[in-house]
């Protein structure tokens, strides 16, 4: 198969389905190959790896491009004959990175990037296991909220010799958890006897100046 990838490619959304423009600079091959994860550099500042979905285009090392990014359920469609639904098909395959199959096997990075670039390439070489992936994506029982646990980088400006730079998957950060309110404080039984004898003290008070007055 015909590899487009010399040293190819391959904040963040806080809504499900919201985009965000953002810049990516590809570093090189997490593992030193040709296939994903690709570590770029998300906004001049994070570090990610994703996997990169057309094997068509071309990325070289240290380019830098803006891309937009959308929460996977941003594609959601119940058209299964829909263009869209290759990226659902994307996210399913990219969710099954190391996870074991029917058949026992673990599914590794070149199953999976086999696989993604299968669905934009249909004449792709893909592995055994690669082929079951695509299978099993066009069937699975797709939902919102399983889309939205990814996140994908649609290209949008670039300045490229070869053309448009890579369509590409990650994981969706996972939300912080805020923390805990602050507990309200109880007043021991003592500090509750005081405040009682107070105020019995004070209505006392207010009762001798009345009659007083």
């Amino acid at each position: 198969m015909k590899r487009k990838i010399w040293s190819a490619v391959l904040g963040f959304v806080a809504l499900s389905g919201l985009a965000k423009a953002d810049t990516l600079k590809y570093v090189g091959s997490v593992h030193g190959g040709e296939t994903g994860p690709y570590h770029l550099v998300l906004n001049g500042m994070d570090d990610v790896n994703l996997f990169c979905l057309d094997d068509f285009r071309t990325i070289y090392q240290g380019e830098v491009w803006r891309a937009t990014a959308y929460s996977g359920d941003h594609f959601y469609t119940e058209n299964t004959h829909s263009t869209d639904f290759k990226y659902e098909q994307e996210a399913y395959i990219y969710s099954m990175l190391g996870e074991t199959g029917k058949n026992g096997h673990v599914y590794t990075n070149q199953d999976v990037q086999d696989a993604l670039w299968s669905i934009f390439d249909k004449n792709a070489d893909t592995t055994k296991w690669a082929k079951d992936l695509v299978k099993a994506s066009k069937s699975f029982d797709y939902t919102e909220n399983f889309l939205d646990d990814f996140l994908f980088y649609i290209p949008t400006s670039w300045s490229h010799r070869d053309g448009q730079p890579q369509d590409m998957i990650g994981s969706a950060p996972t939300p912080t958890t805020p923390p805990s309110p602050p507990m309200a404080v109880t007043p021991e039984p003592s500090t509750l006897l005081m405040l009682g004898t107070g105020l019995v003290g004070f209505a006392g008070s207010l009762r001798r100046l009345k009659v007083r007055g």
